[in-house]
């Protein structure tokens, strides 16, 4: 599902159930050394399939360790994302180039609680929301577009979001979104502040996909 997200040259590789109890490297198990359970099987699933991801790019055996903010510290020349939640992880990654960075977030289909959606979505979308019906719910996919192109843009720029700050327009019919820096004072990127993304979702889940290329 999460291939459909991205185009060449980006690799996507989605977790098999055997990678939550696999074997971590050393640098990556000492970064999780007091987590529960849970989070470890999360963090084994994520790191595995980053591997997978990577061995697909010609690397091989480099540690995918925690760095600032909690943000995966990738291979030096490559850009890449990891996203999980209950019964599913994925991750996409791409040699630096044409691509600059990307964000890819997946979510339960579930919709977004009504006092949430005023946390979540500037009141510009909410009104747009308010004409769309069906499902996947639309303020679950806002979200989801949301996680995604900040996952993008802050190894890019180091700068925090709120969303508020980020405004999407969901164009369901091509499975697609933009997402458009609203506040002022945050740095673009090469230049960019409106970003395209991608959409998909089945029966429990959907997903989003941002690539920023090199202009």
């Amino acid at each position: 599902m999460i291939s459909t997200l991205f185009a060449n040259p980006v690799v996507t590789i989605t977790a098999t159930e055997a990678m939550a109890s696999g074997e971590l490297l050393p640098e990556e198990a000492a970064c999780i050394r007091r987590a529960v359970a849970k989070r470890r099987r999360e963090f084994t699933a994520g790191r595995l399939c980053a591997r997978e991801a990577l061995s697909k790019l010609g690397i091989h055996g480099f540690p995918l360790v925690v760095g600032e903010s909690r943000v995966p510290v990738w291979p030096p020349g490559v850009v890449g994302s990891i996203s999980h939640c209950k019964g599913f992880c994925g991750v996409a990654v791409a040699r630096q180039g044409e691509v600059v960075g990307l964000g890819l977030d997946v979510e339960r289909v579930e919709p977004i609680e009504p006092e949430l959606l005023v946390r979540i979505c500037t009141p510009c979308e909410r009104e747009r929301l308010a004409t769309r019906a069906g499902a996947p719910d639309p303020g679950k996919l806002t979200f989801c577009a949301k996680e995604s192109f900040y996952k993008c843009y802050f190894p890019l720029t180091r700068t925090f979001l709120g969303f508020q700050d980020v405004e999407v327009e969901l164009e369901p019919e091509r499975r697609g979104f933009r997402a458009r820096l609203v506040r002022a004072a945050a740095p673009s990127v090469c230049g960019v502040r409106e970003f395209e993304g991608r959409l998909a979702w089945n029966e429990a889940l959907v997903f989003a996909g941002v690539t920023l290329r090199a202009t």
